[in-house]
């Protein structure tokens, strides 16, 4: 208080007028934005890459001057590198005043400070000279609108530096704290506006996790009450709201386009009205010359609606600071779109990334991959191409919960550390589960082949039925084979699965020989076949039947290894055991086929060949069965020596 005391001290009579002046300023700092996106645009509609008028915006902060309304649709290229634009004087000499605007509560408060933007500012308007018949060189437009450090003055850098000595004179020389926003000389009715956005700013304000920003001043000029917010410490990401009766204006500026897209989806559910946002620099500017800017119009029915409405603007701004480098943390592990995503959904449940930031980012990531899943992610893969989109988006969104409700709960970073490796390790755990999912599967279908096989040998099908036969297993087949790219797929995000790549490929080998073996049935003549025959080939067919569900049962039994039940791994052994019982007793079947249809000496010859081929095709089914138990086996043991 003693310092806005001194101040006030200081101002004598002037500082009556500071709240309007204050006032004033934020409103041409609108103006003044306006005006340099205009430009831009102007600069892209004479490249023929845009015919925006901004009516909408212009009309919002009161440049609704009939010579405005062809600024840009009548831009025009005069050369290589000089626009005509109807109206660019005028504008230019706008923007001037509105930065003398700007400068007037400046002036009042601090004098030196004023000084040396009004020298910057007499400096860029002698650069600016006259233009005849309004035209303009296109690297005069990116020298006004130029936003970077460091380089030569332009006219927005003098705006940001104007806007933000701006906010430091009114935090200052508020009148009054309002929930933490400082306030100028409002009316009772205006407090409760504040009261109702700051409600929403405080509610979120701590997912900043110290991060400087949010600081909020109000004031009112005539009919209208603004609340500005400084979103972070960039001095061109700002969000001015004005509120008249029932309706608020949301003025935005910000130099990431896909950041500003980010802001409006926010308000998906709510019946706001956005302006069109130009989403690259003008033709002729480098992006790194860009800014943007978006304006939304919000009317509400009622004054709770409105309250409403402002608290929950008020809770969105922390969920803007450090955002794109949270995207571009994100987006190496699953993309552009997806990384967006996870911040709208981290928005929607009021948890942001700013704790994930704080704990390290995209190093906090990489420390639990290569702690838990260095050997399943090939070098240079995404953490997308190995867990799969839907698990790494689950994964990344429970690490941005467990880092901010980790941070507020006060946990200490080794710990969260901790807790997201053992989320990642269980994932890829998981991952082994749903590869012998999908083998179970599989296995199913290798089963019901033999069955159906056997189910027409056991019982004389007919020839139409040994045709249905034929068709239902090349479908079985192809169902069989999507499961194998499914399971082959699934192994990626295993750090070791030499095993069971070698499980499922001979999987798939005695599912081709089972269909294999169905096409043969349905080739045998139709001549009346000799019993003893057709009996020799089905208990060869049930053999494999037996043994495919033993390898079901082995398989199922592994699967729940990682729960930690030695009881399970000895059921499986068991099971891969008789699998291997199954295969010999199969090759014993199979000799007894081969000599019973040899010996039938007088048999048709065609009978004699199939036979004999079915006979092969389901023995060597068998086989394939053996050698999958074998691979299983050594998961197995593998399991229970680790």
């Amino acid at each position: 208080m003693t310092v806005k005391v001194e101040i006030v001290r200081r101002l004598g009579e002037p500082s009556v007028l500071l709240p309007s002046l204050l006032a004033e300023a934020l409103n041409a700092n609108d103006r003044v934005k306006l005006r340099m996106t205009m430009l831009q645009e102007a600069a892209s509609a004479a490249a023929g890459r845009s015919s925006r008028s901004f009516e909408t915006e212009r009309r919002a902060v009161g440049l609704s001057d009939a010579q405005f309304d062809h600024f840009i649709t009548g831009a025009r290229a005069v050369g290589a590198e000089r626009l005509a634009i109807p109206g660019v004087n005028a504008l230019l000499a706008g923007a001037l005043d509105d930065i003398a605007a700007m400068l007037a509560p400046i002036e009042a408060v601090e004098p030196e400070t004023a000084k040396s933007m009004q020298g910057r500012l007499r400096a860029l308007e002698a650069g600016l000279g006259k233009s005849r018949d309004d035209i303009l060189d296109r690297a005069e437009i990116s020298r006004l609108t130029s936003a970077r450090k460091g380089s030569e003055d332009s006219l927005h850098l003098l705006v940001m530096d104007a806007h933000k000595a701006i906010n430091r004179i009114a935090v200052a020389t508020a009148v009054e704290l309002i929930d933490g926003a400082h306030a100028h000389h409002l009316e009772p009715a205006d407090k409760a506006r504040v009261a109702a956005f700051m409600r929403g700013l405080n509610r979120t304000a701590a997912l900043a996790f110290g991060h400087p920003g949010l600081a909020t001043t109000a004031c009112r000029v005539g009919a209208r009450l603004t609340i500005q917010n400084d979103i972070g410490a960039t001095e061109a990401h700002v969000l001015v709201i004005h509120v008249e009766e029932m309706a608020v204006a949301v003025t935005y500026t910000d130099v990431h386009a896909i950041r500003a897209d980010f802001f409006c989806s926010l308000f998906r559910n709510w019946k706001i009205e956005w302006s069109a946002l130009a989403e690259r620099a003008a033709e002729g500017l480098g992006k790194e010359d860009a800014f943007y800017l978006v304006t939304g119009s919000y009317s509400a029915a009622s004054q709770e609606e409105l309250d409403a409405f402002l608290e929950f603007l008020g809770s969105r701004i922390v969920f803007l600071i450090d955002w794109n480098k949270g995207r571009k943390a994100l987006q190496i592990f699953v993309g552009k779109k997806a990384a967006i995503d996870i911040l709208t959904w981290a928005a929607d449940n009021d948890l942001g990334h700013r704790a994930f930031l704080e704990l390290g980012g995209a190093d906090l990531v990489f420390e639990a991959v290569r702690h838990v899943a260095a050997g399943c992610i090939p070098y240079g893969a995404r953490l997308d191409e190995a867990l799969g989109d839907e698990d790494s988006v689950d994964f990344l969104r429970h690490v941005l919960k467990e880092a901010s409700g980790g941070l507020q709960a006060g946990r200490s970073a080794r710990l969260i550390r901790d807790q997201v490796q053992a989320d990642l390790a269980q994932r890829f755990e998981s991952a082994e589960s749903a590869v012998l999912t999908i083998v179970e599967r599989h296995l199913g279908l290798s089963r019901t082949l033999a069955s159906a096989i056997w189910s027409a040998l056991a019982h004389r099908a007919s020839v139409a039925e040994r045709a249905s036969l034929v068709r239902r297993s090349k479908l079985i087949e192809e169902k069989a084979d999507r499961l194998t790219l499914a399971a082959r797929e699934a192994c990626l995000r295993l750090r070791d699965s030499a095993e069971l790549r070698l499980l499922i490929d001979e999987i798939e080998n005695a599912t081709d020989l089972f269909d294999e073996a169905a096409f043969l049935v349905g080739l045998l003549p139709e001549v009346e076949l000799e019993p003893a025959l057709v009996d020799q080939l089905a208990a060869l067919a049930e053999i494999a039947m037996l043994c495919a569900g033993e390898l079901i049962r082995a398989v199922t039994a592994t699967a729940r290894l990682p729960e930690g039940k030695r009881s399970d791994a000895a059921f499986a052994l068991q099971a891969i055991d008789a699998v291997g019982e199954l295969e010999r007793s199969a090759d014993a079947a199979q000799r007894s086929a081969l000599a019973a249809f040899v010996g039938r000496g007088g048999a048709d010859a065609r009978i004699l060949v199939v036979g004999v081929e079915i006979a092969r095709a389901i023995e060597s089914a068998t086989d394939r069965l053996a050698h999958a138990a074998h691979a299983l086996r050594n998961r197995v043991l593998k399991e229970l020596s680790a």
